[in-house]
């Protein structure tokens, strides 16, 4: 194994400021979700729903720069093109998909349709 360095964000450890990340969003997803089920109107589902997404790439970035050492290691920038490798293909495929069978979504089951989790 190689040597690391002990690498710091805003003075903190890495791994200390990573759980501090986590923990605050991790409320943000709780407050999101409660304001829905126990103040009914205050929150769409839809606003929900594009929270917990946003922060679940937040968090998912967090996680992958700090525990998969794609951020401030010496080979990042290989280590970063080799977890977004399978992204380009996923994205592509998505793509050639919904512009070669535009209609492939509503041949879905109905319990993968947005419908089924009451967002309409």
């Amino acid at each position: 194994m190689g040597e690391h360095g002990h690498h710091t964000i805003l003075g903190f450890d890495r791994y200390a400021f990573n759980f501090w990340v986590l923990m605050i969003f991790t409320a943000i997803e709780v407050v999101a979700v409660a304001l829905t089920f126990s103040m009914e109107g205050t929150v769409s589902m839809n606003t929900v729903v594009f929270i917990l997404v946003a922060v679940g790439v937040v968090k998912g970035v967090g996680i992958a720069a700090i525990f998969m050492h794609l951020q401030g290691d010496p080979d990042s920038r290989v280590l970063t093109a080799t977890a977004l490798f399978p992204v380009f293909f996923i994205v592509i495929m998505v793509l050639f998909i919904g512009l070669t069978h535009p209609d492939a979504a509503d041949t879905l089951p109905d319990w993968c349709r947005p419908g089924f989790y009451n967002l309409e």
